[in-house]
């Protein structure tokens, strides 16, 4: 789970870094505010999905994961999916993530 947030975290930069270069009025203004969205798109697809199979993990619906919408609320949900520990054994979701052969 960490390791995909932090796949999208870098590829987010590389669009906002160019958004902190380019001059204000310049067209490729325009080309980076278009790529931060296309870069946007699939990493919000992304986590969301991430954070379903996180929730299932621990034991939880999937429905928490509209948490993560609230501002303010999302960076401690973010930090209590990364570190709250799987469930142990299967759960209604499936088999425990810490088994061998999961």
């Amino acid at each position: 789970y960490i390791l995909g947030i932090a796949f999208w975290a870098a590829v987010l930069a590389i669009p906002t870094t160019l958004a902190m270069r380019v001059e204000q009025d310049s067209a490729a203004m325009s080309l980076v505010g278009f790529g931060i969205i296309l870069a946007l798109l699939p990493a919000a697809w992304s986590v969301a999905m991430l954070s379903v199979k996180r929730l299932h993990d621990i034991g939880l619906p999937s429905a928490l994961v509209l948490l993560l919408v609230i501002p303010g609320v999302e960076f401690i949900v973010l930090l209590g999916l990364m570190a709250w520990p799987p469930a142990r054994g299967p759960n209604k979701y499936g088999p425990s993530p810490d088994r061998p052969g999961y």
